[in-house]
C-alpha cells in the first residue's frame, strides 16, 4: 500500500485589513510600500484612491474593504499598502498590516458562508494551530478592483 503524495505547501504574504488576516500567494505579492502622498483620479470609482510613482512606476492603489464587506478606512495620511500582480496588471491594495511570509500545508475549502461573506475573491482558508488567514485569489480581486480601461465601465 502506497501513501498519497503529500499536498504541496502554500507559501503566502499575510496582511491585517479591517481587523482580519488576509493572505495572498507570495508569488504575486511584490512588496509591501508606504504612501505619503497620492494623486487622486478623477471619476474613478471610490475604491481607487488614486495613484502614485513607485520608483519611476505609476502604481493604482486601492482599497478592497469594500468588495470585502470592511469597514471604512479610518485616517487619511501615510497609506500602507501590499503590490499584487494578478489578472495581467498590478494594483497597490491598501492594508492595515503586514504580517509576514509563512507556509501553510493545504488550505482548506470554505464553507458557503464563508463565501457569502467575503465573495468570489477567495479560494479558502489557510490553517495552523496559531493562525487563520483567509486565502485571497489575486487574479480575481485585481480584476475587480483596477479601474477600467478609459471608455469601459467598472463593474466592481
Amino acid at each position: 500500500m502506497t501513501s498519497a503524495p503529500a499536498a504541496p505547501a502554500v507559501r503566502a504574504c499575510l496582511f491585517t485589513l479591517g481587523g482580519e488576516t488576509f493572505a495572498i500567494d507570495v508569488r504575486q505579492a511584490r512588496e509591501v510600500v508606504g504612501f505619503e502622498e497620492t494623486t487622486p483620479v478623477p471619476l474613478a470609482p471610490p475604491h481607487v484612491i488614486g495613484v502614485a510613482n513607485l520608483r519611476g512606476e505609476v502604481v493604482t492603489i486601492v482599497d478592497a474593504r469594500h468588495l470585502l464587506g470592511l469597514g471604512p478606512r479610518r485616517g487619511s495620511r501615510g497609506l500602507r499598502a501590499l503590490v499584487v500582480e494578478g489578472d495581467g496588471a498590478s494594483v497597490a491594495l491598501v492594508i492595515d498590516d503586514a504580517v509576514g511570509l509563512e507556509t501553510f500545508d493545504a488550505v482548506t475549502p470554505l464553507a458557503d458562508g464563508g463565501r457569502r461573506r467575503y465573495g468570489p475573491w477567495t479560494q479558502g482558508l489557510l490553517q495552523r494551530s496559531d493562525r487563520v488567514a483567509t486565502w485571497l485569489d489575486a487574479d480575481k480581486l485585481v480584476a475587480a478592483l483596477r479601474p477600467a480601461p478609459a471608455g469601459q465601465r467598472q463593474e466592481a
